[in-house]
């Protein structure tokens, strides 16, 4: 693929992804980014080739204390930090499926209106909900 092709596609896929971010607010746009790059392919080799490096940079130094202390230091930080990360997003995501899911209940003649907003629903309506489905679907059997 010819290099203006290859530049072009890559500016395309950053608008859309800057497209898709935009109208959040600035946290969740700082998520959403950390999340849509940590996931890439490179990222994830870069960051092996950055612990090959500092393994094989400890081992000629012998592991200095200090060295030990910042990597589990810093071990604990990006992994918290990257559970708030997966955790916003993966909200958010579920939250847009609820969502378009609702609206194809509403949409469809013959849906049970009443299962819009199921999941805000108590766990006592939840379970009724779950026992007149299976026994609507044993009464069509």
């Amino acid at each position: 693929m010819p290099e203006s092709a290859t530049s072009h596609l890559g500016s395309l896929r950053r608008s859309r992804v800057a497209a898709r971010v935009e109208q959040r607010t600035a946290g969740s746009r700082w998520l959403y980014l950390v999340d849509h790059y940590s996931s890439l392919p490179a990222v994830a080799l870069a960051v092996a080739a950055v612990l090959v490096g500092a393994l094989s940079a400890g081992i000629a130094l012998g592991f200095p204390s200090g060295w030990v202390v910042a990597f589990e230091s810093g071990t604990s930080a990006v992994t918290l930090a990257m559970v708030f990360v997966i955790q916003h997003t993966q909200s958010r995501e579920q939250a847009a499926t609820q969502r378009k899911l609702d609206e194809l209940l509403r949409a469809l003649p013959g849906a049970q209106s009443g299962l819009i907003m199921l999941e805000e629903a108590s766990e006592e309506i939840m379970n009724e909900v779950e026992e007149e489905q299976r026994q609507l679907k044993q009464s069509q059997l």
